[in-house]
């Protein structure tokens, strides 16, 4: 990154493309990960942090099929 004092700069974010291993949604990303599956999502509190949680082969699959029900498996899981 370059910073260019006078001028507006207008990032854009990165385009992330689903595949075999990588679900993407607007603020959480499943993936594939040792053998098991991860749901990292942003919390949304003040602080701006992160949570991972581990999920099932089902879980991963329900949210390729629908990427809705990421809130149900954040419940799911305590989230």
């Amino acid at each position: 990154m370059k910073l260019v004092f006078g001028e507006k700069q207008v990032t854009r974010p990165v385009a992330q493309r689903d595949d075999a291993d990588n679900i993407w949604g607007d603020s959480w990303h499943a993936r594939r990960e040792d053998g098991g599956y991860v749901l990292d999502y942003a919390t949304g509190d003040h602080a701006g942090s992160d949570r991972c949680l581990a999920i099932s082969a089902e879980e991963f699959e329900r949210l390729r099929a629908d990427a809705a029900a990421v809130e149900t498996i954040i419940r799911a899981h305590g989230g």
